[in-house]
């Protein structure tokens, strides 16, 4: 079968797909409304991911189990600062030099150069703050407020002002939740230095809240991955956080408070996202929001101000997903992914690692493998969060599939896996991407050009 037209047979097998999707779908979300209608869950209206119109349940707590005895995540553990370290010990550089073939799409020199212009922005401005590195530049600890803290009509306002400013600054999504020390790592630690500072002796002022802030991640850049181009998605994220953030932390003590500007320094992202109402952990171990699925970057901004009301954890469905769907794991060109079907506390047996972080019910990865892989690869991968059905652009069936996976869990996940691929969505290792990426034609889902 010719190339041409093995392309027209799966564009038919869409159309067909597609009508059996609008069929199936339908009588599922008319059922869905049927059991919807007695339901004793209180669903929400919408979610700061954007728009919303299917249960999302809130959650007065966070919405996973965390064991009494869970400890704080020490970042020297973290595999970036370990693969470093190694690589030091081994090469005398952060990286081995990897011979890659710099003629091949998704590695040009204008393509590397695509990747690397962000990274040097960023790391100009907070250091390695990526690898955990923490007071630097943007995130610095050493900014005062000025003046009196502003008194705000109620917490509401403060809220409204705060996520207000945050969208105009460049965030995509803004949560805010109480500062919580189970999410906070347990010192800072300087892996150039060596030196360990201290929230108690070394941080400038106690923390009572933290502003979660999300960044989209260019769909169609990771759809050429795992190349340079797709690692620019990531890199130009990278970029976003540190100046969104570093003017969220300079809004806040323009008016009077505290506030420090973090990007993976200071604590967990993920689950401080999770309990500000971003989104949900997922098999990966990324947030998963409901607009953009896994393709966000997190930033976060500590702060001493005190809203006492604070946005709660959602729920929509993709834990119950991710335990039937698997595609990500399926993906994974190192296998780093679980493939147990439940999360748990603790990692397999005999499978514990130094970055693992147990105590919490999740699903465990390995860090190290998946590192390894990046440096092979020469490039930042991300093929977990190319292959998952919620990283799509807002196209109506992907919506529409959603919609039905959170109103009726269970077969519906098989169903909403399936039908991603029959829309020849999630592909991964497409020779043809990166020459895509940089061509006017057939913009994929908003006509930029």
């Amino acid at each position: 079968m010719s190339v041409e037209n093995a392309e027209q047979t799966t564009a038919n097998l869409s159309r067909r797909g597609l009508l059996k999707f609008g069929v199936a779908g339908g009588s599922i979300l008319l059922a869905g409304k049927a059991l919807g209608a007695g339901s004793e869950a209180s669903p929400v209206a919408g979610v700061e991911a954007g728009s919303a119109s299917f249960p999302v349940i809130e959650h007065d707590d966070f919405p996973y189990p965390v064991n009494a005895d869970y400890k704080q995540f020490n970042p020297e553990f973290n595999e970036f600062i370990q693969t470093y370290h190694r690589n030091m010990a081994k090469y005398g550089a952060e990286e081995p030099y990897v011979e890659i073939d710099r003629t091949q799409p998704g590695f040009r020199p204008f393509e590397t150069s695509l990747n690397y212009a962000p990274w040097s922005v960023k790391i100009r401005n907070t250091g390695y703050s990526m690898y955990c590195q923490p007071n630097q530049g943007e995130y610095g600890w050493g900014f005062k407020p000025q003046g009196e803290p502003y008194p705000f009509e109620s917490p509401q306002q403060a809220s409204d002002v705060i996520k207000r400013a945050a969208r105009l600054y460049g965030a995509d999504m803004v949560g805010i939740t109480r500062q919580d020390w189970r999410w906070d790592f347990a010192v800072h630690h300087d892996f150039i230095t060596g030196e360990n500072l201290t929230w108690e002796d070394d941080f400038p002022f106690k923390p009572k809240t933290v502003i979660v802030l999300a960044f989209e991640m260019d769909y169609e850049s990771l759809s050429a991955g795992p190349t340079q181009v797709s690692s620019a998605a990531t890199s130009v994220g990278y970029a976003r956080m540190q100046h969104t953030a570093g003017m969220v932390a300079e809004f806040l003590r323009g008016i009077g408070y505290n506030a420090v500007a973090s990007g993976n320094d200071l604590g967990l992202s993920v689950p401080y996202a999770i309990a500000a109402g971003l989104g949900e952990s997922s098999r990966m171990g990324l947030l998963v929001t409901y607009k953009y699925g896994p393709r966000v970057r997190l930033a976060k901004v500590y702060t001493d101000l005190d809203l006492v009301e604070y946005d709660k954890a959602k729920t929509f469905g993709v834990r119950s997903f991710c335990e039937r769907c698997q595609r990500c794991s399926d993906a994974c060109p190192s296998k780093a992914l679980s493939r147990a079907e439940k999360p748990s506390f603790e990692p397999p047996e005999g499978g514990f690692q130094y970055f693992h972080n147990p105590g919490i019910e999740k699903w465990y990865s390995d860090a190290r493998k998946c590192r390894e892989y990046w440096i092979e690869s020469g490039s930042d991968c991300a093929t977990c969060i190319t292959s998952c059905p919620y990283n799509k652009p807002d196209f109506w069936q992907h919506r529409m599939i959603e919609k039905m996976n959170s109103i009726m869990p269970g077969p519906v996940h098989t169903f909403m896996r399936e039908m991603d691929i029959w829309f020849g969505f999630g592909d991964t290792f497409d020779s043809k991407a990166p020459d895509k990426f940089w061509s006017r034609e057939g913009r994929m889902y908003d006509g930029r050009a």
